[in-house]
Parts: C-alpha cells; structure tokens; sequence
C-alpha cells in the first residue's frame, strides 16, 4: 500500500512556527526512503504523524491528512495504526517493555487476540529473519545497543505491518551495530517489500542503502530525489548542517574519472579512480600530516589497570597517559571498555588492579564531588543531567551551585546559549527539546563551572552535522582558550578526523592502537578486527595505495590536495 501525505501541518501547543508545514508526499509501496534534515527540521514528528502517535498520543494542532491505502492513519486509532505501520525509536530502551526477547516479540501479536500456533510462528520467523534467534531467551537488559534495536525490529516484523519508520536508529550503535540494523532493514525492504522510512544523520553509512533521500528544512521538504541524484546541490545541504557523503563529494569534485556518475560507496569510487592519474598521483605522494604535537604534562593516567565486572573482564593491563591541552578519543565496538576506561578517571568505579592519576594523585573510589573540580564528565545520555525546568535555568546552574571563583564567567547565559542555537529557547523546558539539543545544553551547562579536563561521552549523539560541526568547533576552540584538556568516547570518526591528536583504539579491555588518527586509520585491517570502520577518504586513500599506506588523508580537502600536491610535484 502506498502512502499519501495530503497537505499536512502541525503545531505544538506553545509553539509559534508549524513543525510541519503543507507537506504533500507520495510514497510507493516497498520504497526504502531516508529521511533526512537539520535537527528541529520536522523529521521526527512527520515520522510520528505517519505512525498516528501524532495526534493520539502527541497533543498539537494538526490539519491535512495521511493515507496508508484507503486506511486513514491521521483519523485511525492508535491500536488500529499500529497494526499496519511500526516505528523504531532512536532508544530502543523507551520501546522495550518485557522482560526477555521471546517475550518481548510475542507482546504485540498476544494483544491481537492471535492464535497461540499464529503467535508462535511469527515469534520463529520474525526472530530467524531479524537474526535475534541466537538470543531468544536472553533478558533485555543483557543485550547490546544493536542487539536491542534488532529486537524491535523483530517485534515491528511480528505484527504484519506494512511500513516501518526509524527514528535514528543508530545513533548510539557502533559501526558493526549499525551494519547489523541495516542489512535487517535491507532485508526487510528487498525480500518482504516492506516500506522503510529511515530518519537518519548518519548519511554516509545509509546511502548505499535507499532508493530515495528526502531532505527537509524548516517543517518543508525541500528536495525529494533518488539516491544518486539527491546531492545536486551540495550549497543546499551545506547551507542546511547536513552532511553530503564523502564518497559523493569526491565523485562531483573529479567528473571525468566517474564519468559525470555518482558513486555511493568506498569500492564503487575506488573502481572509478584505480588505474587513472588520480591514483597514481596518490600511490606518488609523500603525504604526511602535521608533526606530532609537543606533550604537556601528564594530567590523567591509567597505571596497568584491570576492572572485572561479575567476572567479566572488562579492562586487560590498560596503560594510558593523557596530556594537558590534548585531544584524546577512545574508539572501538560497545562493550570495548571505553567508558570503563574513562569512568575510572571519575571515580565512579574502582579498578580491581592497577591505579587512576589525576595531576599525579591518585583518583580515589567514591570522591567524585573532588575529582569533578578537576574534570567533568558529558554522559552519553544528556537526560541524566538535565533538572530543571528551563534551559536558562540549566545553563546557570553551574554558576549558582558551583564554586563561583572557579566558574566560567568569559559568557553570559544568553550567550552560552547562541553557541549552542538555543537562543531563542531559554524559557523552554528542556525535555521539549530534541536530543542533540537536549546533549548540547547539558555541554554548555557543564562548561559553566569551569573543569579543566573533560570527557565526552558520545558527544555528538542525534546531532545533525551542521550542529555536530559548530558543536565541535566550540569545543575546539574552548579547548584552545582555556587549555583545557579533553578525552572523548566516540563513534563518530569523521570527528575523529577532524580534532583529534591521539586515538586510542579498544577491543575487548585490551589497547590495540596508540597513535594519530592519520597512521591509525591506515592500519584498516587491524581496524576491522576491532569492529571501527575508518572514515570513507581514508579508507578510499588506504585501498588507492595498494593497502600499503601509512598514513592516509581523513578528508575530503585532504584527498583532493594530496592529488594536486603530488602532480605539481611530478611536473617541476
């Protein structure tokens, strides 16, 4: 059944501008569709108009309507609407309520009134097609990020429902989580004919994987074009914050070797470009990047260091110095040990061997009120940190709680606020705020009291990349001012690219790599044995040199001067 948006506009109570404004859409049955726009643009709440939480669950004014067939989504109760379309939200922990996966799965059919043997062979099929099957009995609470948005999706297949709406699913999924999730909706699209619609900022992880990109701004759609045709116009995107693919950049940026085509992946892009002088131009080029920063002093310090959970272990030997005014990321898969890592500089836990420094001191179990004069620490959930109940409020509380001597005075609260676009919102509640705003507020509010070292958890969590980029640029440029020192736990290795001087690499408690990002992404086959997956220019660098480089160029400005660099030096 196709979907039909006829003329839809919504408001929230309280709010002046429209979150949707006329959208008219047409979606044909089994179309995988990303969804994709700034933070604040709409996707969210179009994606919950077309499920019908919007109006019954989500309170507003709402004009126009939403057709699933003949069926009335927007006129539909809740209970009706589910049956034929699903949604998967950006937490998977919001959506599952029982106790185990088997029951879990079961919990939507058992609500229809099924037939236990019509329960019990969608419970089998949903979980074998999902890949869930190998965790059937398994509690929720055990499962990792990706395992439990697989779940949901189980559930979603289990009801029968036409059309699947994910409201960015992996935004807290490391890279082979994110693989997991979308081969399954691969899956679900190509072989059942499911209709997806993926809301999305991880653009260059999903492209390869839709047929159509709609892009949104302001409650509007403002392109609505197939995948490869989607990027015409890069000002726009840029102009909006969201990333276009690295892989299309390049592709528009050298029209002769792809033939005036666009490529969507690393291979395709490297089909086009080995054997051409572009990559011979690269296999040439002495690229180095900038020399190794001079070390300040030590400021935090992991002395062969074990943490053993339920006789998990967790930590293996780990040996780390971070150094004043460096940016340092711990990357590797969920469960790696890097916030285990990182949570022990607080003292929110206690290692089984080995000691934490912080200044040469020892961080104490416990003492966290004392460690947090020294460092702050940004949650990966920025829910657990926000109480109050304005974002004026919020950005104050450090000031008026804290030690005002030591609290951070160079901004006024208005304009901690403008760094963050949140300006306009200081009387606002912070819970009526989307994720990335809700991660950037708890960020300013923490910078308020001044630490000199912080540690990021996920910091650019549900952030498009317009807000991650001037997120990370404060961050920088804060950093560089105030010296302070930061040690981030991330996903996101295009941010990695960009900021950081050192990268730590985990698997399975142990340290792998220890180095700059440019040399660490150039050992890519190291990289998959640790699950992270290097960003797409360095990747494509790595492949075009005969997997031999060491060290690879991390964007796309990098890539192209390398080529243009290594021909000018050829010709002199």
């Amino acid at each position: 059944m196709d979907i039909h948006v006829n003329n839809l506009s919504f408001r929230y109570p309280g709010d002046k501008q429209g979150a949707l404004n006329n959208i008219k859409l047409n979606i044909p049955a089994g179309q995988f569709v990303l969804l994709a726009g700034p933070s604040g643009c709409g996707k969210s709440t179009l994606g919950l108009v077309m499920s019908s939480l919007i109006p019954s669950r989500v309170p507003g004014k709402i004009t126009g309507e939403v057709y699933l067939g003949k069926h009335n989504l927007s006129k539909m109760e809740l209970h009706e609407a589910s049956q034929l379309v699903g949604m998967v939200f950006q937490n998977p922990d919001n959506q599952l309520i029982n106790y185990n996966v088997e029951m879990e799965i079961a919990f939507g059919p058992e609500n229809l009134n099924l037939d236990p043997s019509e329960i019990s062979r969608r419970i089998n099929q949903a979980l074998h097609f999902t890949g869930a099957d190998k965790f059937r009995k398994a509690p929720i609470t055990t499962l990792s990020g990706g395992q439990k948005q697989r779940v949901a999706i189980a559930a979603a297949l289990a009801m029968k429902q036409k059309v699947l709406i994910l409201d960015e699913p992996t935004s807290a999924l490391d890279p082979k989580g994110t693989q997991e999730v979308l081969e399954v909706l691969r899956r679900l699209n190509k072989e059942l004919g499911m209709t997806i619609i993926l809301i999305e900022h991880k653009i260059d992880e999903v492209i390869q994987w839709v047929d159509r990109v709609l892009l949104m701004e302001n409650g509007r759609i403002v392109v609505d074009e197939s995948t490869r045709r989607a990027f015409r116009d890069i000002k726009l995107w840029n102009r909006l914050g969201v990333s276009v693919p690295e892989i299309v950049q390049i592709s528009y940026a050298l029209p002769d070797a792809f033939a005036g085509e666009v490529a969507l992946t690393v291979e395709e892009a490297a089909d086009a470009l080995i054997g051409t002088k572009y990559s011979a131009a690269l296999t040439d080029s002495l690229f180095t990047k900038k020399e190794r920063m001079q070390r300040g002093n030590t400021m935090l310090k992991w002395k062969d260091v074990n943490l053993t959970y339920d006789e998990n272990s967790v930590l293996k030997g780990a040996n780390l110095e971070v150094y004043e005014n460096e940016w340092v990321s711990l990357v590797g898969s969920n469960g790696s040990g890097k916030t285990s890592l990182a949570a022990l500089a607080m003292g929110f836990n206690a290692p089984t061997a080995g000691e934490i420094f912080c200044y040469g001191k020892p961080v104490k179990y416990g003492n966290i009120s004392k460690q947090a004069e020294h460092v702050g620490y940004l949650f990966q959930s920025a829910d657990h940190m926000l109480f109050t109940d304005t974002v004026e409020k919020e950005i104050a509380f450090g000031r008026i709680y804290g030690d005002r001597k030591k609290c951070n005075n160079t901004y006024s609260e208005l304009q901690l606020a403008e760094l963050i676009d949140l300006s306009n919102r200081l009387k606002t509640n912070p819970y009526k705020l989307s994720l990335g705003q809700r991660q950037r507020l708890a960020l300013i509010a923490l910078l308020s009291s001044n630490p000199k070292a912080l540690i990021l958890d996920e910091p650019t969590t549900g952030q498009d990349e317009g807000h991650a980029r001037i997120f990370l640029e404060f961050l920088d440029n804060i950093r560089r001012s105030q010296n302070l020192t930061y040690l981030m736990i991330t996903h996101d290795m295009r941010a990695v690219a960009k900021y950081t001087d050192r990268v730590v690499v985990l698997n399975e408690g142990h340290l792998i790599l220890n180095d700059r990002p440019e040399r660490v992404f150039a050992q890519v086959d190291c990289l998959e044995d640790c699950q992270v997956i290097p960003p797409p220019v360095a990747y494509l660098h790595w492949l075009l040199t005969d997997k031999t480089a060491p060290e690879v160029t991390l964007n796309v400005s990098e890539f192209l001067n390398a080529i243009s660099n290594s021909k000018d030096r050829r010709c002199s």
